[in-house]
């Protein structure tokens, strides 16, 4: 079960230190807001995406949001600084019920094969169980079970759906394949396997911008310091500040209990 609700309550009393790629009238204009209602989190501009993962490696701030920073420049500072082959996201969300789930995976380049949807999983486990959570994976693929046979592709990602499965229960993680039936997974589990990244990409975009949706943002799930990455069609980043800071006070409090 995933309590975003807890870590974004967290993030308006947190003491955190969010750097943030937005320009310095708008980084005013959130703190103002933020102000208005008791909140306590910290918050910095930054306009050169080196320089803003510089101060997240170095502790000049305790969490990073990427804001309107480019999302190429940003990824590749992330990985050069922090010594890491690729960058693991999973998107926060909730849709238009108030349904609140994770995603992954939402780059258009990350998780084209079953080895790599693996890892993003496990992955997003593991960081989120130090925020105390344990999620139920929905896996999807590209047709509903009884498509097989109508494409070569539906197949293979109906194949690939099962196997993904099969790995995650090994694993010791609650998982079922939901085939093509999102409308389904997002009523009964907490993170949401697209097929690929396009898939999950189009996913993001049609319940965001298109469905009326929320988008927290996206936590960095391999990578120890909070990194919350952001599309930069985001009108409202507070959202994605309290999301960022939320986590560096839930993780902290967490680890001071264990």
């Amino acid at each position: 079960m995933i309590d975003i609700k807890r870590v974004l309550d967290a993030g308006l009393k947190s003491p955190a230190h969010v750097g943030v790629g937005l320009p310095k009238t708008t980084v005013d204009s959130v703190k103002k807001g933020l102000e208005s209602e008791g909140g306590t989190v910290k918050i910095s501009g930054y306009d050169d995406p080196r320089l803003l993962v510089l101060a997240l490696k170095n502790g000049t701030i305790d969490a990073a949001v990427r804001g309107t920073m480019s999302s190429a420049k940003i990824l590749e500072e992330l990985k050069h600084q922090f010594s890491i082959p690729e960058v693991m996201r999973t998107a926060v969300l909730e849709d238009t019920k108030g349904r609140r789930f994770l995603l992954t995976p939402i780059g258009i380049d990350e998780g084209m094969n079953a080895e790599s949807r693996t890892r993003l999983v496990l992955a997003t486990q593991a960081y989120f169980a130090a925020a105390g959570w344990r999620v139920d994976v929905a896996v999807m693929s590209k047709g509903r079970f009884e498509d097989r046979g109508r494409s070569k592709e539906v197949d293979l990602s109906l194949d690939a759906g099962e196997k993904l499965c099969q790995r995650l229960r090994k694993d010791g993680m609650k998982a079922e394949h939901y085939a093509i039936l999102i409308e389904d997974a997002v009523s009964k589990a907490d993170l949401i396997v697209a097929p690929d990244g396009v898939c999950g990409n189009l996913i993001f975009r049609s319940m965001h911008y298109l469905g009326g949706g929320k988008a927290y943002g996206a936590p960095v799930v391999n990578l120890r310091k909070v990194f919350v990455d952001t599309s930069r069609g985001k009108t409202d980043f507070t959202d994605s500040i309290l999301l960022a800071a939320g986590l560096v006070s839930v993780k902290a409090g967490l680890q001071k209990r264990s």
